[in-house]
């Protein structure tokens, strides 16, 4: 894979992420004025989960759609939201941080696992023909 396709891979999840995690960000700051932040990261989430799937499957590394890939990225997904519950959870018990402080701290540990997940996963998923035809 060029130079030039990795970084329009980057800039597709750029986008999608872009989008997922500004919904994200937002929807748990507000949620987690209301609800448990525990449950309103679950929530959110779960949200972001079905819209990344779809999404960095077919639109960011122009993957042919496997089950099988797509269930390694929900599992991958699942271990993220793991480690970003963990965060929710120690900001929360030992600092009482804002919402809005949580919720980028959770997000600028978990985009970047979200990333390297989905680059693995998918991108030796591209055929040739549509990494030939990316890279013009």
């Amino acid at each position: 894979m060029s130079r030039s396709d990795n970084l329009r891979q980057a800039l597709r999840f750029l986008l999608v992420g872009g989008l997922n995690t500004a919904v994200t960000v937002v929807l748990l700051a507000v949620l987690a004025r209301v609800i448990d932040p525990s449950l309103a990261y679950s929530i959110v989430y779960a949200a972001g989960l079905v819209f990344t799937t779809v999404m960095t499957n077919r639109y960011v590394f122009s993957a042919d759609r496997s089950w099988s890939r797509m269930a390694a990225f929900v599992a991958w997904y699942l271990a993220v939201y793991g480690v970003g519950l963990a965060v929710v959870h120690a900001l929360d018990s030992t600092h009482r941080w804002s919402s809005l402080v949580l919720a980028l701290a959770t997000v600028a540990v978990t985009a970047p696992l979200s990333f390297l997940g989905g680059r693995l996963i998918f991108a030796s998923a591209t055929p040739p023909a549509r990494a030939q035809e990316m890279s013009r």
